[in-house]
């Protein structure tokens, strides 16, 4: 079990619309720690987290300065993060498109952030923290499908009630 994903996971799972910043550069940072062992195989562990804590501080920086460019560049990295990690969960051979369908899920994210930013946040933040949180847990495949979908019913619940009481 990834401690770090499933700390991560559960602050976007349940805050994740209300510290805005908070998923940007989780996103930033689980980006970097996904791809950079991929993108430089020969690196050291520590490059690798240090990849990962520059496009996490990259996400906040956004988040918190150009919020509008924060919201399509977060809208389309957790689009396309929601269906990189969703491929190999529900055990789809793409072939040459699989990164074709990444960049589709990414391009209706950041549609999604755009035109609807509220429901947007909750809806990407959950999805996201609760892949995070499966991922964390190393369950067999029938199983970690199950507990994906109650954990995002239960970020979806919770945060729209949070934003109900806003």
């Amino acid at each position: 079990m990834n401690l770090a994903y499933l700390v991560v996971g559960i602050c976007m799972l349940i805050l994740g619309r209300k510290f805005f910043w908070l998923f940007t550069g989780g996103i930033g940072f689980f980006i970097g720690y996904s791809l950079a062992p991929k993108l430089l195989p020969n690196q050291s562990g520590n490059v690798i987290l240090i990849i990962a804590v520059v496009l996490g501080l990259l996400g906040i920086f956004l988040a918190v300065f150009i919020k509008s460019t924060a919201i399509s560049i977060a809208g389309f990295a957790a689009g396309a993060y929601v269906i990189y990690a969703l491929l190999p969960m529900l055990h789809f051979d793409l072939g040459n498109y699989y990164w074709l369908v990444i960049i589709v899920g990414g391009v209706l994210g950041a549609i999604l952030a755009g035109t609807m930013f509220d429901w947007a946040l909750i809806i990407l933040t959950t999805a996201c923290g609760a892949i995070l949180i499966s991922t964390s847990l190393n369950l067999a495949s029938p199983l970690s499908i199950v507990v994906l979908v109650v954990l995002f019913l239960i970020g979806l619940i919770v945060q729209g009630n949070m934003k109900s009481k806003d």
